[in-house]
């Protein structure tokens, strides 16, 4: 029988880039399986808003640290490019967020986070002329060293320099299940190939968590749901590159592309997810639901008007793995010894990713740092005790994906 000794399952930024900080700290033979292709689930469609904007000092922390990796990711990742974009990033927000959006800079300054208040006309000013309306906006933050990324090609990058220090990427190749012993440990996993014996399982399978360990006892409160993000192509006037701007008042993000005049926008608005749901991932198949597109060229529109003759390219969506508190599950399960998991980011996974390999592949091998006791916070038994993560400050709408 085949033998592994640490096998990541799924092939998504988050399991790329676990194996490749296991491979980096020579854990044994490491082993990623990917059902489909790499990047095929929720890092194949994301619109790759990288940022340091979040409510809770530990997620902004591991954002930041990010950040700089994603700075530094061609020299830190074999030369290999992650697509990293740093146009900067505006975050809007109205009258009943000023307190809060006041706050959450204060918060991140002395963390170090590069992010200043500003005046609404400074966004004016970084976007193409007449191309932001900023009648409704009361206050604005700005981080000029954000952007966005391409979540496939980070996903690419991290697996090939994971291969390059001897972890092996395996696609096409979905597990079925995992074998336990007479104890209840981890004893091998099952694919259409054989079974593949191993001591150490990480879940990474992003929103296929909760069907993917329903044979081993557990149950994930990961929700599948489906995102949508509207193209659009920029009139000559304004196709100038603009910055991402996270819109707190209407619900939505907007980020241009460097090498075409497009202009993409995602929902931020917590109202749809319920509708969106999926009972299981397998349920995914690219499907659009009536009127939210429609919705988010509306809300486009108004926070640009200068887009209001820009023609639709392309609408598409892809899929998040949400938890109940829009936080992240990534643990050592103690109930299946020898299973970790790193699932259920609700949509922040990509912008970690970088840093939560290194955090996860830490913990697996045992070291007790203050690095891996961030980790606490995203306990599996925090939805079993009712303890689920609240950050101090929240924003009026956009609650905990902030």
């Amino acid at each position: 029988m085949e033998t592994a000794d640490i096998i990541v399952i799924g092939g998504g930024c988050i399991g790329a880039s676990t194996a490749l900080h296991l491979a980096e700290k020579k854990a044994g033979k490491v082993l990623l399986l990917e059902q489909k292709d790499l990047a095929n689930g929720a890092s194949g469609k994301g619109i790759g808003i990288i940022r340091t904007h979040y409510t809770h000092p530990v997620l902004a922390a591991i954002a930041y640290e990010s950040l700089q990796l994603f700075h530094h990711f061609e020299e830190r990742f074999g030369g290999y490019d992650s697509g990293f974009n740093p146009c900067g990033y505006f975050v809007l927000v109205g009258e009943p967020d000023v307190e809060t959006l006041h706050q959450v800079v204060a918060m991140h300054q002395p963390m170090g986070i590069n992010v200043q208040l500003v005046s609404p006309q400074t966004a004016i000013d970084h976007c193409p002329p007449s191309f932001l309306d900023v009648g409704d906006v009361a206050a604005a933050a700005y981080e000029p060293d954000s952007g966005y990324g391409s979540p496939p090609k980070t996903t690419l990058a991290l697996a090939k320099r994971a291969a390059e220090l001897g972890a092996e990427i395996r696609t096409q190749t979905p597990v079925q299940a995992v074998k336990l012993d007479a104890e209840g440990r981890v004893a091998a996993v099952v694919t259409p190939d054989g079974e593949i014996a191993t001591r150490t399982v990480v879940d990474c399978v992003g929103p296929w968590a909760r069907q993917f360990a329903v044979h081993l006892g557990l149950e994930f409160p990961v929700k599948p749901i489906v995102e949508h993000v509207v193209v659009v192509e920029r009139p000559p006037a304004v196709a100038q590159f603009h910055p991402v701007i996270s819109d707190l008042i209407n619900l939505c993000y907007i980020r241009s592309d460097a090498d075409q005049a497009y202009t993409r926008i995602g929902n931020s608005d917590p109202k749809y997810h319920q509708q969106f749901a999926l009972e299981t991932a397998d349920q995914f198949h690219g499907q659009q639901f009536p009127d939210i597109c429609d919705e988010l060229y509306h809300k486009l529109v108004r926070r640009c008007p200068a887009l209001q003759s820009a023609s639709t390219v392309e609408t598409y969506s892809g899929m998040w793995g949400v938890t109940p508190d829009y936080q992240p599950i990534i643990d050592r399960l103690d109930f299946v010894p020898g299973l970790y998991c790193a699932v259920g980011f609700s949509g922040h996974g990509y912008k970690l990713s970088p840093v939560i390999g290194d955090r996860v592949s830490r913990l697996i091998l045992g070291e007790t740092s203050d690095a891996v006791k961030q980790l606490e916070l995203f306990r599996f038994s925090r939805f079993q005790a009712n303890d689920l993560v609240k950050a101090p400050l929240s924003y009026a709408q956009a609650r905990g994906l902030r």
